[in-house]
């Protein structure tokens, strides 16, 4: 397990986005994620690039800025991000249990939670209700991206 004191140097809060709730919850998340995990932060540091979450319906952004060594948490959205992701607060956190084997986002037929969750992902994809733009060019940096943000693998 991680030491509590390195992994707090892995996920910062960029000034401004302290008052942002929805950037504070991430960033705690992904901090429990890379102290329960450490083996995560092999993705983290591969990551390069920027992802915007937008909950539509709490009308609340933050921008996700990874640098190699460090996640910057932002509030809003900044620059051009290289993936953005649009949906509701819930189904944003939701995407944080996506079930991970193999380094894939794959569930297990015999875990209904987890078939309900991807099966609840797609749906939202596929009626509109959750959107992603710029994910189709960045393939790798989408599964990178899974693996770091879910809870799971």
């Amino acid at each position: 397990m991680a030491s509590r004191g390195h992994v707090p140097d892995v996920v910062v809060l960029a000034p401004g986005a302290e008052n942002n709730g929805f950037a504070s919850m991430l960033a705690e998340l992904l901090r429990q994620n890379f102290e329960a995990k450490p083996h995560k932060l092999k993705d983290l540091r591969a990551l390069r690039g920027s992802v915007a979450l937008v909950a539509d319906d709490a009308e609340v952004a933050v921008t996700l800025e990874f640098l190699g060594d460090r996640l910057l948490v932002h509030d809003g959205i900044r620059n051009v991000p290289d993936v953005t992701m649009r949906g509701s607060a819930d189904t944003l956190m939701a995407m944080s249990n996506m079930p991970v084997r193999y380094g894939l986002p794959i569930p297990r037929r015999d875990e209904p939670e987890e078939m309900a969750l991807v099966a609840d992902v797609l749906a939202q994809m596929r009626s509109g209700a959750l959107k992603s733009y710029g994910s189709l060019f960045k393939p790798g940096f989408l599964l990178r991206l899974t693996r770091v943000m879910s809870v799971n693998g």
